[in-house]
């Protein structure tokens, strides 16, 4: 198989389960605390894992949901290890409102190198949800708008992190400075 092939290829072990969708763990946000609001994003990360499941074999699949009015955007469909979520904020601008995005990881890690850019970069992203294929669920908030200053130090963050420089502990350390929740459930 060509390399291309292999990259996107999952093992039956990274394979969605009706028993991980139906077991989801209840969300907790920082930034939320209406149960109702918490239900229904609870409601949506399942129906991420429903469709990778079921319409692109367990691979990525992002959709964002408008914080406002509660629509939810279509969802990208991607490949076993990448999905566009490019895409959802591309769809955000030009709006007043606050979105969350989500999305599954196959190999059931914690946010990409890019996931963490694109959530700094994103203005109007809030929350960003990565969901593992194994019911592992990681959360970014941010409290508060990034300042520019703290954007570009963010980044230099993200490129010492791509350069080995730094652990991925290191990089959630030094972005609560900025106003951004991690958390792990």
């Amino acid at each position: 198989m060509s390399e291309e092939i292999l990259n996107d290829y999952l093992d039956e072990n990274q394979k969605i389960t009706d028993e991980v969708i139906l077991g989801l763990k209840p969300l907790a946000f920082y930034t939320i605390s209406n149960i109702d609001i918490i239900d229904f994003i609870h409601s949506q990360c399942q129906k991420v894992l429903e469709i990778a499941q079921q319409k692109n074999d367990s691979k990525e699949v992002a959709r964002a949901v408008n914080l406002d009015t509660f629509e939810v955007l279509l969802p990208v469909f991607g490949e076993a290890h990448r999905v566009d979520i490019d895409y959802l904020v591309d769809q955000m601008k030009g709006t007043d409102y606050a979105f969350l995005v989500m999305h599954n990881h196959p190999s059931n890690s914690h946010f990409s190198e890019k996931d963490i850019k694109t959530f700094v970069d994103a203005v109007n992203m809030s929350i960003l949800i990565v969901l593992g294929n194994n019911g592992a669920i990681y959360i970014l908030e941010k409290t508060r708008d990034l300042l520019p200053n703290e954007i570009i130090s963010a980044r230099k963050t993200l490129l010492d992190w791509k350069k080995d420089f730094i652990s991925y502990d290191t990089v959630i350390e030094q972005i609560k400075a900025f106003g951004i929740v991690h958390s792990e459930i």
